[in-house]
C-alpha cells in the first residue's frame, strides 16, 4: 500500500511539473505589446525562450511578436493543435480567425471561428469574434494609415482623426469605443497588422485640420485620461 501511495504521489508531482512547464507567465510581455513597448516585449521573449523554448505560452508570444504574418500563423497553429489544453490555445484560434478576417479570407475565418466555438465554448474570445462574416471569400487589404485613392486614380482629400487606443483584445477595444460614443463622440474600430500581430485600433473624431484635432486631444486626456495621437487619413 505504501508503494502504491508513493507511486500516486510521484505521478501527481510529475503532472504538476508538466502543467507548470506549460504555463510560463507571458502576461508582462503581452502588456508591453498592448502599451506599444514592442522592444521590451521582445527582450522578455528572448529570456523566456532560453528558459522554456517549447512552452506553448512562449510559442504563442513568439507568434504575436514575429514579423512574418505566415510564420505567426504557424506558431498559433502549433499551440492549438499540439497543446489544446494550454492557456493560449483559444487565443491562438482567435488570432487565426482575426488574421483571415482582416485580410478578407472569410471562409477561412469562419472555419477557425467554428473551431473556436466547438473546442472552447466558454472562451471569452467567442464574444470578441462576434462580427458579421460576408458570404463571399473575397480578399480585401488590411486598412493602413496611408490615404487611399479613388478608383479613378485621384488621391482623396485628407483629414485627421485621433487614435485613442490599440488593443490585442477586440473586447477591450469595444469597451473604449462604447465609452467614447456614450459621451457623444464618433468612434470606430479598425484592424491593423503590427509585427505579425493584429491590433484593434480605436479612433475618435474627424477633423479638417491638425489644429482642430490638437484641441480635442487635450479634451481626450482631460476627460478620459487617454494619451491619444493624431493620425492623417484619407476622406
Amino acid at each position: 500500500m505504501k508503494t502504491k501511495s508513493k507511486i500516486t504521489i510521484l505521478i501527481i508531482l510529475l503532472l504538476t511539473i508538466v502543467l507548470f512547464a506549460q504555463n510560463t507567465n507571458v502576461t508582462a510581455a503581452l502588456h508591453d505589446i498592448e502599451n506599444g513597448n514592442i522592444s521590451g516585449a521582445k527582450s522578455k521573449l528572448e529570456k523566456l525562450k532560453k528558459q522554456s523554448p517549447s512552452d506553448p505560452s512562449v510559442i504563442f508570444l513568439e507568434g504575436v511578436l514575429i514579423g512574418d504574418g505566415n510564420k505567426a500563423l504557424e506558431k498559433y497553429k502549433t499551440v492549438y493543435e499540439n497543446y489544446p489544453g494550454s492557456k493560449y490555445a483559444d487565443a491562438s484560434l482567435y488570432r487565426m480567425f482575426s488574421y483571415y478576417y482582416a485580410v478578407g479570407s472569410y471562409k477561412r475565418a469562419q472555419k477557425y471561428l467554428n473551431e473556436l466555438k466547438t473546442r472552447y465554448p466558454a472562451s471569452p474570445y467567442i464574444k470578441a469574434a462576434d462580427r458579421t462574416i460576408p458570404s463571399d471569400d473575397e480578399v480585401s487589404p488590411v486598412e493602413s494609415d496611408k490615404p487611399v485613392k479613388e478608383k479613378q486614380g485621384l488621391q482623396t482629400k485628407e483629414y485627421f482623426t485621433i487614435q485613442a487606443g490599440a488593443f490585442t483584445n477586440y473586447e477591450n477595444a469595444k469597451k473604449l469605443q462604447k465609452k467614447l460614443t456614450s459621451a457623444g463622440y464618433v468612434s470606430k474600430i479598425t484592424s491593423k497588422q503590427v509585427g505579425g500581430s493584429f491590433l484593434n485600433i480605436v479612433t475618435v473624431g474627424k477633423y479638417s485640420s491638425r489644429k482642430e484635432a490638437e484641441k480635442f486631444l487635450k479634451i481626450l486626456k482631460r476627460d478620459f485620461s487617454l494619451e491619444g495621437r493624431i493620425k492623417k487619413v484619407g476622406k
